[in-house]
């Protein structure tokens, strides 16, 4: 970080000292051996921050005013609040990777080195003047939960906090891990599921790595930073989690999977545990499940109202067989529980096969796979049939038999649902003939077939419109409407976006495309052959109504 041109001839370009000034501060200079820019500064010669300023243009580091600027919690949480204020230093956001923050003095390695072990990612530094950043570092820690903070010594901790959630001899296998330790532990693990619910984040990873054990968030269907503690903490993170989940703690070797409910805010919320062994140990994944953030309503997840009718009249028929298609994590199962919700009635029986249940569902009987009981997709689809259903809800369609099975049921009387993973609707035709089935039977069962993802919706509070090219917009068909860009607030946590919104591609079955289906032909002709619009063209409805930007849907699909 070498500086490019003299300190002295730098500040007499710019004009902030005369040549008098410099001469007298390069006198006392030699005689004291102190640095030139201190030097001018202790002479009253030159303000501290025209010094930072100066130094920071020349060595190519960012300086900008930080009055009017709001830190993203996501980059607040990868540094505890004690730490930056030891280094006079505010996390300002991530970028690629980066983590860009703000210090009164970037030119301290020291603290960079501290910085960057603390926050387990590269730094990027920036500075401004020392007022601001005193004023933004008062204000930015304000509303960050204790998460993002260094957690409380051990000493302090009050060991009967696990008082009645550690059975009888287990506090022996707790990993070395001191009964003061398991008690923060405990309190660190209601903080962490706290935070997670109150960002409404999807699923908390908490990961074992060489120096720290990091907790990030998934958030609008990305990860953020959540903060960094102890190594030592780790194991008893741990032991602790998995005694929540009905897990062994003794068993470090191999995966296991678990569930506890949790009350939070007056309401019930699920966790799905899942643990797998990692070379710093056990890294942990925990799934929130609250069911009062998910909008079990069909008119409420993002389907175009045409698309809608559609979907509503494949859902109405007594039987035939409606796959759901998409990546983990694209909302299949919602669709699949909105579309059980409204059919659900008096007069219907509705069996549910899932693995595993994520919601339970009022008046629907729901049943959890277990494979070492014996209990699978195609065993379960096969007794289901037993009980009288109306409706069926295959969790997912994972082999040949219980394809048979589903498309037998759907050809004697059922309306079976069910998710497969394939990137479009037309994919689903023939993944389903490569499982072995025959296209006479699939001709005469599939309803429909729905590809679906999930994009990140702007944030009301500071979407902006943002200038697009005539090349881009002649290319995406956007023509004269307003096309919106993320720019950032406290809202959204800097990211300029807020919540997640479907787009939708339908596949009903006709003439032309069972005739498709017979003549065994690729997923590409049978698309062109239904002349229907594609995941992309729905993104841009959307992109075109403002709720989302052409960078997100480029992001989630391909063209």
């Amino acid at each position: 970080m070498a500086v490019k041109t003299r300190l002295g001839d730098r500040l007499l370009e710019s004009g902030l000292i005369t040549r008098h000034q410099l001469d007298k501060a390069l006198e006392k200079h030699v005689s004291t051996g102190q640095k030139l820019g201190k030097t001018l500064v202790d002479l009253g010669y030159l303000h501290p921050d025209q010094l930072m300023k100066t130094l920071c243009e020349d060595a190519g580091i960012p300086y900008m005013p930080l009055g009017d600027m709001t830190p993203a919690p996501a980059a607040l949480a990868t540094i505890p609040e004690n730490v930056a204020r030891r280094y006079n230093s505010v996390p300002l956001r991530i970028e690629n990777g980066r983590l860009l923050i703000a210090m009164a003095d970037p030119f301290d390695m020291d603290a960079l080195t501290s910085l960057e072990r603390t926050a387990a990612k590269p730094i990027k530094q920036a500075s401004g003047p020392r007022d601001d950043i005193a004023g933004l570092l008062r204000r930015a820690y304000q509303n960050v939960g204790q998460v993002a903070t260094s957690p409380p010594p051990i000493e302090r901790a009050v060991s009967d906090q696990l008082h009645g959630f550690i059975p009888t001899g287990v506090s022996a296998r707790v990993g070395d891990a001191p009964v003061e330790e398991n008690a923060t532990a405990a309190k660190l693990v209601e903080e962490i599921i706290r935070r997670g619910t109150t960002l409404g984040a999807t699923d908390i990873h908490i990961e074992p790595l060489e120096e720290v054990t990091k907790v990030r968030y998934r958030l609008d269907g990305l990860l953020q930073d959540g903060g960094a503690y102890p190594r030592t903490m780790q194991a008893a993170l741990t032991s602790r989690i998995k005694i929540l989940a009905g897990l062994d703690i003794a068993e470090t070797r191999l995966p296991q999977d678990g569930r506890v409910r949790i009350r939070a805010d007056a309401k019930h919320i699920d966790l799905r545990v899942s643990t797998f062994p990692t070379l710093h140990g056990e890294d942990i994944v925990c799934r929130i499940l609250d069911r009062s953030r998910t909008a079990l309503n069909l008119e409420r997840l993002g389907i175009e109202p045409e698309d809608l009718k559609i979907l509503r009249a494949a859902f109405l028929r007594p039987h035939g067989l409606i796959p759901v298609t998409g990546p983990t994590g694209s909302g299949k199962t919602t669709t699949l529980y909105s579309a059980i919700v409204e059919l659900n009635n008096r007069e219907r029986c509705i069996i549910t096969l899932e693995d595993p249940v994520e919601y339970e569902l009022a008046q629907i009987r729901q049943s959890q796979i277990n494979v070492r009981a014996g209990l699978t997709f195609a065993s379960g689809l096969r007794s289901m049939l037993r009980h009288d259903p109306d409706t069926i809800l295959v969790g997912e369609m994972r082999d040949a038999e219980t394809v048979q099975i589903g498309l037998t049921a759907a050809l004697t009387g059922h309306l079976v649902l069910t998710t497969l993973h394939t990137n479009t609707a037309a994919g689903a035709i023939p993944r389903l003939l490569d499982m072995g089935a025959e296209p006479f039977v699939l001709t005469s069962s599939v309803l429909l077939v729905i590809s679906q993802r999930l994009i990140r919706t702007l944030c009301k509070e500071c979407k902006t419109v943002t200038e697009v090219t005539d090349v881009v917009r002649e290319r995406f068909a956007l023509g004269d409407a307003a096309v919106y860009g993320a720019h950032g607030c406290s809202a959204c946590r800097g990211s300029g976006y807020k919540g997640r919104i479907g787009i939708y591609e339908l596949l009903p079955m006709t003439p032309e495309l069972n005739a498709a289906v017979y003549q065994r032909m690729p997923a590409e002709e049978i698309q062109r052959i239904s002349g229907r619009p594609n995941l992309f063209e729905d993104g841009l409805k959307k992109v075109r109504a403002g709720v989302t930007t052409l960078d997100e849907l480029l992001r989630v699909t391909s063209i």
